[in-house]
């Protein structure tokens, strides 16, 4: 040994942004950037897909969540897709 110490690697990385300094990124590498677009003034507030949602508690006896449980995790579809497809069944069939 020679007797020189290692230097010692940094303690914070330029990459990484300290807390409340983070900023999203200005363009990804793999996708070119969209072109800008205007904002039609009569569309609504949110894209047709995003609706506002009001949370809903349903209790279920044993039985029925895990029927539930077991359909969604087999065709890997969420219990609110389940029950929101079921309740718009519900409706159509009423009228």
């Amino acid at each position: 040994m020679t007797g020189k110490r290692a230097v010692a690697a940094p303690l914070t990385l330029p990459a990484v942004a300290r807390k409340g300094e983070a900023a999203p990124a200005i363009q990804s590498i793999e996708q070119p950037a969209a072109p800008p677009t205007v904002p039609d003034p009569f569309s609504p507030l949110r894209p047709s897909r995003v609706k506002a949602t009001i949370a809903v508690t349903v209790r279920l006896d044993e039985e029925r969540y895990e029927r539930l449980k077991g359909f969604g995790a087999s065709r890997r579809i969420t219990n609110q897709d389940i029950i929101v497809a079921a309740l718009d069944r519900f409706f159509a069939s009423l009228e």
